[in-house]
């Protein structure tokens, strides 16, 4: 088993205002290509990007865990290597679960790093019900943002 970081993508590394982008991922359908078309011009939050660039300069293994579909994993590969991030794997959403609540697709993922031989002990994440969520299985988050929405 590998010590690893798990760390999500919108709001915890790139600049995410659920305010404008509601309407096209917060409800139980989602408008996948606007919501990319808009993210790709994401800044990356400094502060966490450092964080995370320390971890895995000290030997943590990366794991970015996003509700974002993994039928468009190209374009968070491609932010992340834009903005250098290191990253050791990445699990998204399974396609034709976009009405599966993030908290729950991110369990389900948790336990498929897990068989991966990741050993998560440590999460970044913003949003409320996520962190909740893993803590409520075990994992010390750090919560990087206000994530009430």
């Amino acid at each position: 088993m590998t010590a690893t970081v798990i760390v999500d993508v919108d709001g915890t590394l790139a600049e995410f205002h659920p305010d404008t982008v509601h309407h096209w991922v917060l409800g139980p359908i989602k408008q996948w290509d606007p919501f990319f078309a808009h993210m790709a011009e994401a800044p990356v939050i400094e502060p966490v990007a450092r964080l995370v660039k320390l971890l895995k300069a000290q030997g943590q293994q990366i794991v970015i865990c996003s509700g974002r579909p993994d039928t468009h994993r190209a374009h968070t590969q491609q932010w992340l290597v834009r903005h250098e991030i290191p990253f050791d794997a990445m699990y998204l959403r399974p396609d034709g679960h976009d009405h599966v609540d993030d908290e729950k697709v991110k369990e389900a993922l948790l336990a498929t790093m897990r068989d991966d031989g990741f050993e998560p002990w440590l999460v970044l994440d913003d949003r409320d019900a996520v962190v909740e969520q893993w803590r409520a299985l075990g994992l010390t988050c750090l919560q990087c943002a206000p994530g009430d929405f």
